[in-house]
C-alpha cells in the first residue's frame, strides 16, 4: 500500500556554480569537488535516504542509495530542465514516493552570489561588511522580516524529515500573512518547550554568548530531543564545519580552571628515518597487496579469506615475505621494517607516578607497556593498580610478529590529566619488531572498536584514554577533543605537542582560516573521512567514494596509484626503484621545482609542504618521497608527511575531524638532522 505522502528535497539549479572547483571555496565540499549546477546535491540525497530509511521505504532506499543513488538523481535532474532555461537559477523541487519513484518541478529565482550559498562566517550584529570582505560574509541583500506567532507546533517525524505532509508551515505562514513574494519569515516555536524549530523556508541562526547558532537538530529523528526542526542540507554544511565551537575566550578559561596543558611530543633521538624500512612496516600493519614491484609484498596464508581487513592491530589475512636472491619468498626480520617512533610523549601510571616515553597512535586503540626490562611499568609498585584477571591482549602483525599480556587499571596523567582506572595493557611477551624500540609502549587515540583486550577468550574492547576522559568529565563538555600539531626535525625551534581538551587558538589565528570540519566514519576503528580530490599543480583528481584515514603512528602518506602516479609525474628527475619499493626525487630539486600537492579532508583541500614531500635520504642522489602507493588497500593512510602541514582537531565527542593549514613560511630543502643515506637491504627510510 502506497504511503499519503511523499519525500522531497528543494535545492538550487545554478550554471554559476560550475565554477566552484576553480574558485577559492575550497570550503564548498561537494560543489568544489564535483562540477555540477546541482547546489550541495550529496546532503539533498543524503536527507531523502535518512527519511525513506527512517519509514522502512525499500524502493526508495534503493533508488538513492550509494554512488549510483546519487548518479541517478542528477541524472533525473539534468534531463528535467528544459533546454531555455538551463543558463537561469533555478529552485528544483525533487519529490520520491514509497515505491521509488521520482518527481520533479522547477520555478525561477534570483541570482545569488557565492559568497552567500557557501558563507565563510557570518558577521557579528552591526558589523557591516567593508572592502575586501566580498567573499568572507554574505551580502545583506535581500534584509528579510522576521516575526514569531503564537502558533505552537508539537515536534514529529513530519517536522524533522521533508515531505509533502506541510500544513504546519502553511499554517504558520497564513498566521503571519507572508505572501509567496514577500521578504518575510515566520519562526516555528516547539509547542512542548517553546524553543525555535527553524524557519518556515530558512534556517534561522541567532546570536548567543559571541556566537551565531542554530537550532540543535539530530540526523536521527528523536522524539524526546533537539528542537524537532528539520535535518536541512544548509544547515548540516554549517554545522558540519563550525558546529560545537566553543569560543576561544570561554575555553581559556575553562583550561585554566582545569589546568589542562600541552602535551610534548618529544622528537626521539634514536629515530633514523628509512623510507622503505617505514613502507614494510605499513605493510605488515595493514596488510594490502601490492600493486608496484619490490621486495616485499603480502601472501595469502592457507585457506584464509583473501579480503582486506581494515583493523589494523589484529590482521591474519596475508602474511609478509621478502623475495631472496632466487626469487622465493622469504622471511622478513625486524632489520627490514622501521620499529621506532618519531614522537614520544610522557605518560604517568599508577601510584607513585611511574613516568613512561609512549608513542601516540591514532591508528590504534590499546595502551600498553612493558612489564620487564626496558623502562618498564611495575604493577607491583603502584597502590591503585588492580589486576584484570580475566583479562589478556594480543597484537598480531603479518610476519608473524606480537606482542602480549596481561591487563590491569591504574591511574594515567597525561598534560595534567588523571585518568582514573584505565585499562594498562602489560606485555609479557613482545616479538624483537616490539622490543627493540626506544619508546616504552603505545597509547592508542583510536576508538574502542579496536582495542585488543579479551576476557575469558573473547573480545571485550576497553576504554582508551580519551574515551575515559570524556566519560569521568576530565576535559570539558564543550571540547571532548585532542589536537596534534607536528614539526620537522628542519624545523628548528618548533616544538611538536597534543593537547586534549582544548584547541591552541593562536595556530588557528595563525592560519588565517576558519576550522574546516568534516564527520568521521569511526565503524572500523579508525579516523576515517572522505578525501574526494586531490589537486597536483593546478590539476584537480576527483576520487569519488575515496576516504582516507588520519594516522599519527603512520610517517608516509599511501594515495591511490592514480594520485601516486600523477605527483611523480609532475616532479622533474622523480623515478620509481623496485630495489627501494618506492618513487625517488633526486637531492638536486629546489622547492620551486616541486609542484604544489593538495588532499581533501572532507570538502576542503589541504596543501602538503613541499619539504615533506622529501621523507628521508635514499642515497647519495635521491630522496625517499615522502607520499607513495596504498597498492589495494581500501583507503588513503595519511601519516605525518600529511599531519605535518596541518593542525590537526580529532573531535571525539562530536565524530568530527577538524584542522587548519600549518605551513612553514620557508621551505627547508636540506636533510634532517638524524638522517642519512640509507643502509641495508631494501635501502630507504622512516617510522611507521
Amino acid at each position: 500500500m502506497s504511503s499519503e505522502f511523499q519525500l522531497f528535497s528543494s535545492l538550487r539549479y545554478d550554471t554559476a556554480l560550475l565554477g566552484v572547483p576553480d574558485s577559492t571555496f575550497r570550503h564548498a565540499s561537494w560543489n568544489y569537488v564535483n562540477r555540477s549546477p546541482l547546489y550541495m546535491l550529496d546532503f539533498h540525497r543524503d536527507r531523502m535516504l535518512r527519511a525513506a530509511k527512517h519509514w522502512g521505504w525499500g524502493a526508495a532506499i534503493a533508488a538513492l542509495d550509494g554512488q549510483e543513488g546519487l548518479d541517478r538523481l542528477a541524472r533525473f535532474i539534468l534531463q528535467n530542465i528544459q533546454d531555455d532555461v538551463q543558463t537561469r537559477p533555478l529552485r528544483v523541487r525533487v519529490t520520491i514516493s514509497q515505491d521509488g519513484h521520482l518527481g520533479f518541478m522547477s520555478s525561477p529565482v534570483p541570482e545569488t552570489p557565492l559568497q552567500n550559498l557557501y558563507p565563510r562566517e557570518l558577521p557579528p550584529p552591526g558589523v557591516l561588511p567593508g572592502q575586501g570582505d566580498e567573499e568572507r560574509f554574505p551580502s545583506r541583500n535581500p534584509e528579510y522580516e522576521v516575526v514569531v506567532t503564537d502558533l505552537r507546533i508539537s515536534r514529529s517525524e513530519y517536522t524533522h524529515f521533508k515531505t509533502t505532509k506541510r500544513e504546519m508551515y502553511d499554517r504558520a505562514r497564513q498566521q503571519a500573512r507572508i505572501g509567496i513574494s514577500d521578504n518575510k519569515e515566520v519562526l516555528i516555536v516547539n509547542g512542548d518547550d517553546g524553543s525555535i524549530m527553524e524557519g518556515s523556508t530558512t534556517t534561522p541562526y541567532v546570536w548567543r554568548d559571541g556566537r551565531w547558532v542554530t537550532p540543535a537538530v539530530s540526523k536521527a529523528f528523536d522524539p524526546e530531543s533537539g528542537s524537532g526542526g528539520q535535518d536541512g542540507t544548509s544547515r548540516r554544511w554549517a554545522l558540519e564545519r563550525y558546529r560545537y565551537d566553543i569560543p576561544f575566550p570561554i575555553q581559556a578559561k575553562l583550561r585554566q580552571e582545569l589546568g589542562l596543558q600541552k602535551v610534548k611530543a618529544i622528537r626521539n633521538k634514536n629515530y633514523r628515518p628509512h623510507g622503505t624500512k617505514s613502507y614494510v612496516y605499513l605493510l605488515n600493519r595493514f596488510g594490502f597487496e601490492t600493486t608496484k614491484p619490490g621486495p616485499y609484498y603480502n601472501k595469502p596464508v592457507g585457506d584464509l579469506p583473501t579480503k582486506q581487513c581494515t583493523n589494523k592491530c589484529a590482521r591474519g589475512y596475508s602474511g609478509l615475505v621478502k623475495k631472496t636472491a632466487d626469487g622465493q619468498p622469504g622471511q622478513v626480520t625486524a632489520e627490514d621494517q622501521q620499529n621506532d617512533s618519531m614522537y614520544l610523549c610522557e605518560v604517568s601510571i599508577g601510584t607513585p607516578a611511574q613516568k613512561m616515553m609512549l608513542d601516540f597512535d591514532t591508528g590504534s586503540a590499546d595502551l600498553w607497556a612493558p612489564s620487564s626490562g626496558h623502562n618498564a611499568f611495575d604493577p607491583k609498585k603502584s597502590s591503585t593498580f588492580k589486576s584484570a584477571k580475566q583479562m589478556t591482549w594480543k597484537i598480531t602483525y603479518g610476519d608473524g610478529s606480537s606482542a602480549s599480556g596481561d591487563v590491569g587499571t591504574d591511574v594515567v596523567s597525561i598534560g595534567g590529566l588523571s585518568i582514573k582506572d584505565q585499562a594498562v595493557e602489560l606485555a609479557k611477551t613482545m616479538s624483537q619488531q616490539f622490543s627493540e624500540g626506544s619508546g616504552d609502549g603505545l597509547l592508542g587515540l583510536a576508538f574502542p572498536k579496536i582495542n585488543t583486550i579479551m576476557s575469558n577468550g573473547q573480545a571485550d574492547p576497553q576504554p582508551t584514554p580519551v574515551t575515559n576522559m570524556i566519560s569521568q568529565s576530565d576535559i570539558p563538555k564543550e571540547a571532548e577533543l585532542f589536537t596534534s600539531c607536528f614539526y620537522s626535525s628542519r624545523d628548528e625551534g618548533k616544538e611538536s605537542f597534543y593537547t586534549f581538551g582544548w584547541i591552541d587558538q593562536d595556530l588557528v589565528k595563525a592560519s588565517g582560516q576558519e576550522i574546516a570540519w568534516t564527520d568521521i566514519d569511526n565503524s572500523e576503528g579508525f579516523w576515517m573521512f572522505p578525501s574526494e580530490s586531490a589537486t597536483i599543480a593546478g590539476r584537480k583528481i576527483t576520487l569519488s567514494g575515496n576516504k582516507a584515514i588520519a594516522d599519527t603512528g603512520t610517517t608516509l602518506a599511501l594515495v591511490s596509484d592514480e594520485v601516486c602516479d600523477a605527483l611523480y609525474k609532475q616532479i622533474k628527475g622523480a623515478t620509481y626503484s623496485d630495489k627501494d619499493q618506492g618513487y625517488l626525487i633526486p637531492k638536486s630539486i629546489s622547492a620551486d621545482d616541486l609542484p604544489e600537492f593538495s588532499i581533501a579532508v572532507g570538502g576542503t583541500e589541504f596543501t602538503i609542504q613541499k619539504e615533506d614531500l622529501l621523507f628521508a635520504e635514499a642515497d647519495e642522489q635521491n630522496w625517499y618521497g615522502g607520499v607513495q602507493s596504498r597498492g589495494q588497500n581500501p583507503f588513503d593512510i595519511l601519516g605525518d608527511t600529511f599531519l605535518k602541514s596541518i593542525y590537526a582537531m580529532w573531535d571525539q565527542g562530536h565524530n568530527r575531524f577538524g584542522a587548519v593549514p600549518k605551513i612553514e613560511k620557508t621551505q627547508n630543502m636540506n636533510p634532517p638532522p638524524e638522517s642519512g643515506p640509507q643502509s641495508g637491504e631494501g635501502s630507504s627510510g622512516g617510522q611507521y
